[in-house]
């Protein structure tokens, strides 16, 4: 019977760190879906839902807030698009930019059937960051792009994205920096017709916490058209130290015909993500039956 008890107790521990640390290791910051595409309508009705956009800055989402370019639309705080009047012509592309104290990230909504409309990209990121690079009037959008680390194949994986909303036909995106033409070379890399940012391989956060780039658009020439334009890649700190059970190993013992909800005991766990922040502690108690 003790033996068939302890064999219980490390299975249900065993689920209970599973399920405590998938969420750590499967979040990433910002928008679960970065690109939207929705037939044009006849019209897009007042207060009725376009589309949900999932946003997530594995921090519980406290102050987020979401700007869109299209004046006539807005997101509710529960990813909800909807129109603020009924409209008909809208263009063929606008964009969604949600921020957090944690993340901050961009979607983007395609209008199948939409008509271009020039000059629809309103400047969204006028509270952004200040940046060492002087700030000028400027199409390229290049929000920061926060990556977690140790993540697991498969590689390449799309991260970000750079918008310019005024980009000549025929010009492409290039990005330079370290990590891309400085070493470590090719840890990032960047779509020169879509503006897709990449990360190439798994980062470590102690290695080096933030990667500062530039990215541009040149003519077929390598002419530089507009930038360069600082783009942030920020590292998102994972846990790699595992749990620690001072008290272990752990012994229980459960009277046969004990009811549902019976207390077992309560198991102690310590995890140290950081020397300086001592004392995180997580409490795991029954009922395991």
């Amino acid at each position: 019977m003790q033996q068939k008890t302890q064999l219980a107790l490390s299975f249900l521990l065993s689920r209970v760190l599973l399920l405590a640390f998938a969420d750590d290791l499967e979040c990433t910051p910002g928008f679960q879906q970065k690109e939207f595409r929705i037939a044009q309508p006849s019209e897009f009705v007042e207060d009725q839902l376009i589309v949900n956009l999932a946003f997530d800055d594995c921090e519980g989402n406290a102050t987020l807030s979401f700007e869109v370019s299209n004046p006539d639309f807005k997101v509710k705080p529960n990813g909800d698009l909807i129109a603020l009047k009924n409209v008909t012509e809208v263009g063929r592309t606008f964009f969604i930019h949600g921020r957090t104290e944690h993340a901050e990230d961009m979607a983007e909504i395609t209008i199948d059937g939409g008509r271009e409309i020039q000059g629809s990209l309103k400047e969204i990121f006028k509270n952004a960051r200040t940046s060492a690079v002087p700030r000028q009037r400027r199409s390229i959008v290049a929000s920061p792009i926060l990556i977690p680390e140790n993540q697991r194949q498969p590689f390449p994986r799309t991260a970000g994205k750079v918008v310019d909303s005024d980009r000549p036909e025929g010009s492409k995106f290039r990005l330079s920096g370290k990590g891309v033409d400085q070493e470590p070379k090719g840890l990032f890399r960047i779509n020169e017709n879509t503006g897709d940012v990449s990360v190439t391989r798994s980062l470590d956060r102690e290695t080096l916490a933030t990667y500062q780039l530039l990215v541009e658009t040149t003519d077929v020439s390598g002419r530089i058209i507009e930038g360069p334009v600082p783009l942030d890649i920020i590292v998102i700190d994972q846990n790699d130290n595992r749990p620690i059970f001072r008290e272990g190993p752990y012994v229980g013992h459960v009277m046969e015909g004990s009811p549902t909800g019976h207390h077992s005991r309560t198991l102690l766990c310590e995890s140290y993500p950081d020397l300086s922040l001592l004392g995180d502690q997580v409490t795991l108690t029954g009922p395991w039956f």
